[in-house]
């Protein structure tokens, strides 16, 4: 334990006297609600190594945490899922939480399976969880009922993408073997057919078959011909997604030239480095085309593409030749458009991005993203998006940069990002606001909110230093803190004046942010409101 630590327990502030647990560098916290903690885990995906915990400690805790809010209120649970899936736009927690919920509530279960199992990997992910046996025995009648409900409602693009990978664990055909389903009508008894016996289905629906299945006669037809002119024909006639073309055939430079003009603009952005190893990427006029795409204002608007996509893609990408060089520089363009899309908050407002050494952790795998690249890049954005940002990068203190809102966001994000280091005074750019009398009306803090340490004026802890700061300089000042590693540590009670908790990260935070200034109620008060 730090001698700040064994000082502050000693002689415990006040604002600490209800704290009811230590993190894990031993400084008080306050236990956050189950309904906050379960949130949390939905929305930070607590599967993979932290820097404080272990892939054991995690998957251990999330089976208990899932198996206690289920036993509590499995109607908030069941809304906490659906919010986790459709807002925050996670997969893995919200299958996992659907499974214990087949246990604790059917209805609620029906209720919300379609929510939660969007694609045919959603269902194979969720079928696997359930026969590892490790929440449920196993399948069980209303389970199996529940999906073959849902193996009613495939389609043809269903049938060739997820039919039968052989990398994968389970595939469509499995699991129709697994649960005999019923087909509801002619199209999806053909399709069943072709899943689980193509030579049946042949012969049960021959020369009906192009009439019937027009897409995945065209695909059948497309394994059978290397001819490039018949290969872009069958594409058109039987309007072939590029993701079916590529996991059936070998296109040549012209049909992937041909099918990436298809991509709508986030498919773009994630298949550029695709397109780089099958060697699209040679030809200028491909290159000028995904330039142009990439960097059209009116495409990037509808799309509503954040800072954060565009930077992940750029992270990712390494370019090779000249004409791969532009694509990087359109990416870096795009990236600087990118921060009008986010929204805007009203008054003064403080981020204060956490830059010590915990924040060096991947988002998730196989992403480069670090956590301190999120906050950079929100930091950045903001700047840029307004002239009453303060940014506040802090450790134990703050760190003085020289922030200048006229230079690319990039330069910016690598400017606040390359900081790292040092121990975690949440404290402290609270402290430094404090120190200028400076009043902010909204404070926006990233942070794995492991604090531990006195911050440069000597304060110790976020919760007596916001408390002072509302006091004495901005009584109306509202903190936002984003918690976007797994740890269930809270550095303030959930009930606190003016602090809102954000678990997890992705693109709707900003909003959720905006909305609740606005009035909007917090986190925990969404999920209330989402209908099942």
């Amino acid at each position: 334990m730090t001698n700040i630590v064994r000082r502050l327990f000693r002689s415990r502030p006040a604002a600490y006297a209800g704290a009811s647990g230590v993190n894990h560098e031993g400084f008080p916290t306050f236990t956050l609600s189950l309904q906050e903690q379960y949130l949390q885990t939905l929305l930070t995906n607590t599967l993979g190594h932290t820097f404080y915990a272990s892939q054991g400690d995690n998957y251990a805790a999330t089976l208990e945490l899932h198996a206690k809010m289920m036993a509590q209120d499995p109607a908030w649970a069941a809304r906490a899922i659906v919010y986790a899936r459709e807002q925050g736009t996670m997969r893995i927690q919200p299958i996992v939480g659907l499974v214990f919920l087949s246990l604790a509530d059917l209805a609620l279960f029906r209720a919300i399976f379609d929510r939660v199992i969007l694609t045919p990997g959603d269902l194979l992910d969720f079928v696997q969880i359930v026969r590892s046996k490790q929440i449920r025995p196993g399948l069980g009648r209303a389970v199996k009922d529940e999906v073959n409900r849902w193996l009613n409602g495939l389609t043809e693009y269903h049938a060739i993408k997820y039919g039968s990978d052989a990398a994968a664990k389970l595939s469509l055909r499995d699991v129709l073997r697994l649960t005999h389903p019923l087909p509801a009508d002619e199209l999806h008894d053909a399709l069943f057919m072709y899943l689980t016996d193509r030579q049946k289905w042949r012969d049960g629906y021959g020369s009906r078959i192009p009439e019937l299945m027009p897409q995945v006669h065209a695909v059948e037809l497309l394994k059978r011909t290397d001819d490039a002119g018949e290969m872009r024909a069958l594409i058109e006639r039987g309007r072939l997604p590029y993701e079916v073309v590529t996991g059936v055939a070998k296109p040549d430079s012209a049909t992937w030239d041909y099918l990436l003009r298809q991509m709508p603009y986030f498919a773009l952005l994630r298949h550029i480095n695709t397109l780089q190893r099958v060697g699209v990427l040679a030809n200028d006029e491909t290159v000028s085309y995904i330039v142009g795409r990439l960097t059209n204002k009116e495409a990037l608007r509808k799309a509503k593409v954040l800072p954060f996509r565009l930077h992940a893609a750029w992270v990712a990408f390494e370019p090779t030749t000249e004409g791969e060089q532009r694509i990087k520089a359109a990416l870096e363009q795009a990236l600087e458009t990118a921060f009008a899309n986010l929204p805007q908050l009203p008054g003064v407002v403080a981020i204060a991005l956490d830059v010590s050494g915990s924040m060096s952790g991947t988002i998730h795998h196989p992403s480069k993203v670090r956590y301190i690249d999120v906050a950079a890049i929100f930091a950045g954005a903001l700047l840029k998006a307004s002239k009453r940002t303060v940014v506040l990068p802090f450790e134990t203190g703050v760190v003085k940069v020289d922030l200048k809102p006229h230079l690319p966001l990039l330069q910016i994000v690598a400017q606040l990002a390359s900081i790292g280091g040092g121990g975690t005074a949440v404290s402290a750019p609270i402290s430094e606001l404090l120190k200028r009398r400076q009043a902010v009306d909204v404070f926006i803090g990233i942070t794995d909110n492991i604090e531990w340490a006195a911050d440069q004026y000597g304060g110790v802890g976020f919760l007596p230093t916001w408390r002072q700061y509302r006091k004495e300089v901005a009584p109306h000042a509202r903190a936002f803190l984003i918690t976007i590693a797994p740890y269930r540590q809270a550095v303030a009670p959930g009930d606190e004046p003016g602090v809102h908790f954000v678990y997890g990260w992705a693109d709707h935070v900003p909003a959720y942010i905006a909305q609740t200034v606005n009035g909007y109620g917090g986190q925990v008060e969404a999920v209330q409101q989402v209908q099942v």
